[in-house]
C-alpha cells in the first residue's frame, strides 16, 4: 500500500474533469496525469481496476502488483503530479517484471512543463 501522502482520492468524477490532462497508453494500463501547481511537493497516485479484468481475486492481485511497482518508483515521479492508472484486460495475467518495465517506460515519457 502506498503511504497516505502519495495516495490520490478518486471520486466518481475522478480524472474526467481534470483540465490539461495527458494520456499515455500501454498494453497493460492507461496512465492519465496532470501537473497541479497548487499541489504539495509530493506526487499523488490513484488506481482503478475495473470488473472487466476478472473476478475480485484477479483484480486485487493486479492492483497489489501495480501498487507495489509504483511504491518502489514513487521517488522517480516528478513532484506536483497527479496520476490515475486504469488497468486494461491482461493486467491480471502480467508478470511483476512486465508491469515494472511498463512503468519505467512511462516515467521516461513524462515531460515536465516549463515554469
Amino acid at each position: 500500500m502506498l503511504p497516505k501522502k502519495f495516495r490520490l482520492k478518486i471520486n466518481k468524477a475522478g480524472s474526467e474533469k481534470w483540465p490539461n490532462k495527458k494520456f499515455i497508453y500501454t498494453p497493460l494500463f492507461k496512465f492519465i496525469y496532470r501537473y497541479d501547481e497548487k499541489a504539495l511537493e509530493t506526487p499523488k497516485v490513484g488506481f482503478i481496476v475495473s470488473g472487466k479484468i476478472g473476478k475480485a481475486v484477479q483484480r486485487n492481485r493486479a492492483r497489489r502488483i501495480l501498487t507495489e511497482v509504483v511504491r518502489k518508483k514513487i521517488k522517480e515521479f516528478p513532484p506536483q503530479i497527479e496520476v490515475v492508472i486504469i488497468g486494461n484486460k491482461g493486467l491480471d495475467k502480467a508478470a511483476h517484471e512486465e508491469i515494472s518495465d511498463q512503468v519505467n517506460k512511462i516515467l521516461s515519457k513524462i515531460n515536465i512543463p516549463a515554469k
